[in-house]
């Protein structure tokens, strides 16, 4: 791989992978501020209108078990060309769709791609850079999964000030285009295609057991949802998840290596990272509601609230790689986390005479605080793997963030509703669901204690 000795060609060949990966993760809350006028136009209810975003995050996490058959299958650049291309074609469906169920099928087409690339992008970082720059990988790859969700409220309040949704998905084709002009440019195949073949067995009980766990934790939100037909739901996603995870062991060539399970520094590793991340996203969904409903701004000011947290972690990120390479975690994420922890506590206490300018201040250092612990976390849990199995190991971390984003976005929506409900109060119930997040920072705070010096 002659790519690695040219800093040029992996320079161009990293801008090229992180600007399509950049613009997959935007379209996944880009979505969030034009809802209303998406149900206003096609005429559809508050529950159909917010599949266009759990929909969304309901494929992509049902692809990605499948993106190491895919890096292993077919050529980087063939590849890389036919998500984006897919991509593309599922913006044009949205940005031309007659009726809601076209638009529908437009952002499904989208998720696609993303379930693909978002593990994809991570796994030819690890490989371009050498493993000893493996935190810097890492680091730059957590710019583009946090800050594309990050600023997607904020671009989609600017965008729908002066335009309507339709332009939300004009403003992608650009972009994307461009991004597949410059693939055929810059990327170039830097693993060999293997001829192995996906395990069909396995592909269904993965696209069954993450879809219906990942559908029950989007029901488990929705404060009109029937208990049982969610918990039905759950049962089934976890069965066949251990179907499948059972089946690995089993067979030759399994769809996921899940030996990576046997390395405890992995295990340690993942977990932190999961709790880290969900400590991250829930509030995303948490906060511009609450500033819109208790502090009563407009859209677009709740928006400009979640600037310098997406700055934040978009310059924190490849530092906090970079500083993992030379002197380890446990040091670097405990600051992180106390810091994460502690700019948490008072949120639980928001209410509609907090000032809009200590919220900001505080939500963007706990979420530099916080990207401080996920970078290295998930850096720390994959050095403890062969090489043959850092592609496996990093794709199951990048498909459990996504269920673990979606449970804790889904327990901040549950406790605040259930809190709303028993105390008739809608202060108290956002500040119970931000009570969710300071525990799960917590939980992540104590584990980092089990870091081992390296």
């Amino acid at each position: 791989m002659a790519i690695k000795n040219n800093r040029s060609k992996v320079i161009l060949m990293m801008a090229t992978l992180l600007l399509g990966s950049f613009i997959t993760t935007l379209a996944e809350t880009l979505m969030n501020n034009g809802l209303p006028m998406i149900m206003a136009e096609t005429y559809v209810s508050q529950m159909s209108a917010q599949w266009l975003n759990t929909g969304y995050m309901l494929v992509a996490g049902m692809i990605m078990p499948l993106a190491a058959f895919f890096m292993h299958s077919f050529p980087l650049k063939r590849l890389f060309t036919m998500t984006m291309g897919i991509f593309l074609i599922g913006t044009l469906i949205s940005t031309f769709a007659p009726n809601f169920t076209f638009l529908l099928i437009g952002r499904l087409v989208q998720a696609i791609a993303v379930g693909i690339n978002m593990p994809l992008v991570t796994n030819v970082l690890t490989i371009i850079i050498p493993a000893k720059n493996r935190g810097l990988a890492i680091g730059i790859a957590g710019i583009i999964i946090n800050l594309g969700p990050a600023i997607g409220p904020t671009l989609s309040g600017v965008i729908l000030e002066f335009y309507d949704w339709r332009m939300l998905f004009i403003v992608l084709l650009p972009f994307t285009i461009l991004t597949l002009i410059c693939t055929q440019f810059f990327v170039e195949n830097v693993l060999e295609p293997k001829k192995i073949s996906a395990d069909f067995p396995s592909v269904l009980y993965a696209i069954i057991g993450l879809g219906s766990l990942l559908y029950s934790l989007g029901r488990l939100g929705e404060s009109d949802s029937n208990g049982i037909y969610t918990a039905l739901f759950a049962i089934i996603g976890i069965v066949f998840i251990a179907i499948f995870i059972k089946r690995q062991f089993k067979i030759e060539e399994p769809l996921l290596d899940l030996h990576v399970f046997s390395y405890k520094q992995y295990r340690l590793g993942i977990l932190i990272t999961l709790l880290v991340s969900g400590a991250m996203m829930a509030p995303e969904l948490m906060l511009p509601l609450f500033n819109q409903n208790i502090l009563k701004v407009s859209p677009i000011i709740s928006g400009e609230v979640m600037i310098p947290s997406a700055l934040a972690m978009a310059f924190l990120s490849p530092f906090a790689g970079r500083l993992y390479d030379k002197i380890g975690i446990k040091k670097m994420a405990m600051i992180g986390a106390l810091l994460g922890l502690i700019t948490a506590i008072p949120m639980f206490f928001y209410n509609a005479q907090t000032s809009l300018m200590w919220l900001t201040l505080l939500y963007a250092i706990r979420c530099a605080g916080l990207i401080l612990c996920y970078t290295p976390a998930q850096v720390y849990a994959l050095n403890a793997l062969p090489q043959e199995s850092v592609v496996s190991g990093n794709t199951i971390i990048v498909t459990m963030v996504q269920v673990a984003n979606s449970f804790c976005t889904a327990l901040a929506v549950t406790t605040k509703n259930l809190v709303q409900d028993l105390t008739g109060s809608v202060v108290s119930g956002y500040q119970w669901s931000f009570g969710t997040t300071i525990l799960v920072t917590l939980l992540a705070t104590l584990l980092i204690f089990g870091i081992k010096k390296q």
